[in-house]
């Protein structure tokens, strides 16, 4: 009823849409704008350049950082809620998780309407931005984000031109990549030789088994039954591609005794196995564009020639693949007071003069969503972030009703594992079978845990 009081009477007989009223042009409003940053980094990334062109809204701010407690059995999605309950704030920053529960619930306002009254341009967002929001709200729009995150393949051109290997193309197999990651020599000092593939500081038998076997659509747990499911034809399949790159010595792993310890800036970037010349192919994020922006500064000529390429896909399959992700969503309460005001926000952190303003220097990692400011100014291919069309909604919504507290512990039985089968001491298929078997057992415990947690 609050929301409607703000609309004009326009939606009569002939089915015209009910029209959003304007602000007038010394009309002063107040919105509260509610996020888990910090004030003095929201008025850094946002308020001040929004209060710069619309003067008359002021923008009050709170943050859930000291107020939601965290521990072992917070549920934060429960405790936000219940945080914004208290506030009632006018627009909201939301990670994908709450946008889709807030949008199952009713509590958002509907953006459609007034983005046709106002023709707000999005056709200059990226499509895929605008699929994986609208994936979670019912293939309706909510909310909007400005940017978003990703990862590619970065691959070193100097390493392959050096060692006349062809460069990898946009959406290959994971076959076709570790193939082309063996033909780079794996003779010389392992301290200082270069090696085809490498997955960056977060280097893990797990992990690169795991990123195979989700390309390929597989799940290691069954979301429904909640019954581990790695003890299968694919997931064999994808443990033996994985185990035979890393006994191929085209893997390359991080000496844990050879990290940076301290020097210069030149020693610190020197010291990353890709900027380095250490890996001529790694997996990484959005994020890796400032630190080899930065790196460029420190080295200068001694920087590397880089480009990149998607990630790799299942070619029978490739909507398995997606990796864009959404961490700030901007929505307008559907209780709101001050609907206009907090749409004209929204507005104005969605719309191209905020994405020109801002491209250039990124937050949180992520890149903007308009594509008209994602060029590189020396012509790579930063379309390979958002290139492919696949959609992580599925996955994600499956990924929902696992125990959180789960995940880490199966990282440290399959990791345990694949190591004994890298070494020989087990066979892929004994390695699986404990897995599965170790695995379920503490899936059902976490499980029970969490039931009894909400009886509680």
């Amino acid at each position: 009823m609050t929301a409607a009081a703000v609309m004009l009477a326009g939606c009569g007989a002939g089915g015209t849409e009910a029209k959003l009223k304007e602000l007038g042009k010394d009309e002063k409003a107040t919105i509260k704008v509610v996020s888990t940053t910090d004030e003095r980094m929201f008025s850094q990334q946002y308020g001040q350049l929004f209060s710069v062109k619309y003067p008359n809204i002021d923008i009050q701010y709170v943050s859930t950082q000291g107020v939601i407690k965290y521990g072992p059995d917070t549920d934060f999605n429960k405790e936000y809620e219940k945080f914004l309950d208290e506030q009632k704030p006018d627009v909201l920053i939301l990670s994908m998780d709450l946008y889709e529960r807030m949008a199952d619930s009713g509590k958002l306002y509907d953006l459609e309407p007034v983005i046709r009254q106002d023709k707000f341009d999005l056709s200059g967002i990226l499509p895929a931005v605008l699929d994986t929001i609208k994936s979670r709200s019912g293939g309706k729009l909510y909310g909007l984000a400005p940017s978003f995150n990703s990862q590619a393949l970065f691959y070193n051109k100097s390493l392959f031109d050096k060692n006349g290997v062809p460069y990898p193309k946009d959406e290959m197999s994971w076959e076709e990549l570790l193939d082309l990651a063996r033909r780079f020599p794996t003779t010389g000092d392992d301290a200082t030789r270069a090696y085809g593939f490498g997955l960056g500081n977060l280097d893990s038998l797990y992990r690169l088994v795991t990123m195979i076997g989700t390309t390929k659509g597989l799940n290691f747990v069954d979301p429904d039954s909640l019954t581990m499911t790695m003890k299968t034809d694919g997931w064999k399949q994808a443990a033996q591609l994985g185990l035979d790159a890393y006994k191929s010595k085209a893997v390359y792993r991080q000496n844990p005794n050879q990290q940076f310890r301290g020097g210069t800036m030149e020693d610190f970037y020197r010291q990353d196995p890709f900027i380095g010349g250490r890996v001529a192919m790694m997996i990484s994020g959005t994020y890796y564009l400032d630190s080899l922006r930065q790196a460029k500064t420190a080295l200068r000529d001694d920087m590397p020639q880089w480009d990149l390429v998607t990630v790799p896909v299942d070619a029978g399959n490739p909507g398995t693949t997606a990796s864009l992700s959404v961490n700030q969503i901007f929505a307008v309460n559907a209780q709101s007071p001050n609907v206009r005001a907090a749409w004209e926000f929204v507005k104005y952190i969605n719309d191209n003069e905020y994405a020109r303003v801002t491209s250039k220097t990124p937050a949180f990692g992520s890149i903007t969503s308009r594509a008209s400011y994602l060029k590189d100014t020396e012509g790579r291919n930063i379309e390979a972030f958002y290139k492919i069309k696949g959609n992580s909604a599925a996955f994600n919504k499956a990924m929902a009703n696992i125990p959180p507290a789960f995940i880490g512990q199966l990282y440290g039985i399959a990791e345990a594992e694949f190591k004994e089968a890298l070494e020989g001491r087990k066979t892929i298929d004994e390695a699986l079978q404990a897995i599965q078997e170790k695995g379920q057992i503490e899936l059902t415990k976490a499980k029970q845990a969490e039931e009894q947690k909400k009886k509680g």
